[in-house]
């Protein structure tokens, strides 16, 4: 089997591809998978297997004379996946989302080459709900987004694939690898671009709870464009370079540090809950207002009527600290949000992905 993936612009994009890339290469030494990457997208730093690069920018939802290069970008980048598939040979080409999915599957579709697409929110987003006419099969998340696609014939339910070691790994153990001697950590991350209000509400966390509390050892992803930004606040408060704080502007090890959690602190991606999900980790959930649909703050609110997460919005971060020092200290609460949130888990999902795309050939 070869498959050629694409999907990018933000990690939630990229994250389930990999998870697929490495099933179907666990699965057989002579499957091959390649990635189409944009060259100064997130997917080319977090892909680490073949890539193809072409270029394209995302469309600006208000008025701008970027996207009449946006449209030009797009036929050129057609042509140039023509190429990349002639000379990669994919069985299947496996789209995620974003701007650089589209001229992919249209190049692929041409060329007589399978396409499958997979969505991971409950509101689709618009390359895949513009290419649902086009593709030969839609794979989804949530039951509920059946309602936004017209070809229904060509849905299948199968949740969010899970990348490697997401549940291999015991918290004992790896904490141990990571020389982490605190009895609690607490793992921070505003998502793969970042997210100032998170950042500076995880500088009030440190000043407040971290600093004074050496059991406590605090794991912080700024985001790259956050990452500089956020040294300059812990440096104005005389907090950076303490012990207990590992800080980074992004983490390839995240599954290791997610095991080693007591108390996550993200966004509402739907990738993201789905990890959250399948390692039963407590979380405190910070819905990006930024998303289109509102995605983010459904996808918490349903967490957390259920019990299976706290949802806080940008607006009621000055709780976080509190809310923080409280489930902390809380085991029983921590536990029953632990075991809620694992109702969400959908295990088998790479086994049937993977299962579905065999049985296209």
């Amino acid at each position: 089997m070869r498959v050629l993936f694409c999907g990018g612009g933000t990690a939630g994009h990229v994250t389930p591809a990999i998870a697929i890339a490495q099933t179907i290469m666990r699965n057989s030494n002579e499957n091959k998978v390649a990635y189409v990457v944009t060259r100064n997208g997130i997917e080319n730093r977090l892909v680490d297997f073949k890539k193809y690069v072409i270029d394209v920018i995302g469309f600006k939802r208000k008025f701008s004379f970027d996207n009449f290069k946006f449209i030009y970008k797009q036929i050129k980048a057609i042509e140039d996946c023509k190429r990349i598939i002639t000379e990669f040979h994919p069985d299947i080409v496996f789209g995620t989302g974003g701007y650089a999915t589209y001229p992919v599957v249209i190049a692929a579709k041409k060329m007589g080459i399978k396409t499958v697409l997979h969505e991971s929110n409950a509101i689709p987003g618009k390359a895949v709900l513009s290419l649902q006419k086009k593709v030969d099969k839609i794979l989804i998340n949530f039951e509920d987004s059946k309602k936004y696609f017209k070809h229904s014939d060509k849905i299948i339910l199968t949740g969010n694939p899970i990348r490697n070691n997401f549940e291999a790994y015991e918290k004992a153990e790896i904490k141990r690898q990571l020389g982490i001697r605190q009895r609690y950590v607490i793992l921070c991350t505003g998502g793969s671009m970042g997210a100032n209000r998170i950042n500076s509400s995880a500088v009030e966390l440190i000043d407040n709870i971290v600093k004074l509390q050496k059991e406590i050892f605090f794991i912080w992803s700024t985001g790259k464009k956050e990452y500089e930004s956020s040294i300059q606040m812990l440096k104005s408060r005389g907090l950076f370079g303490l012990n207990n704080v590992m800080l980074s502007d992004y983490f390839a090890n995240m599954p290791q540090l997610m095991a080693s959690a007591d108390v996550v602190i993200s966004r509402a991606g739907a990738m993201t809950i789905s990890e959250l999900a399948y390692t039963k980790k407590a979380s405190i959930l910070v819905p990006s207002p930024n998303v289109t649909n509102n995605h983010q703050y459904i996808n918490a609110s349903t967490l957390e009527k259920s019990g299976a997460a706290i949802m806080i919005t940008e607006d009621k971060l000055y709780l976080l600290v509190d809310i923080v020092k409280d489930l902390i200290y809380n085991e029983s609460k921590r536990k029953l949000l632990e075991e809620n949130i694992g109702e969400y888990a959908m295990k088998d999902a790479n086994k049937k992905i993977f299962s579905i795309l065999y049985n296209m050939l």
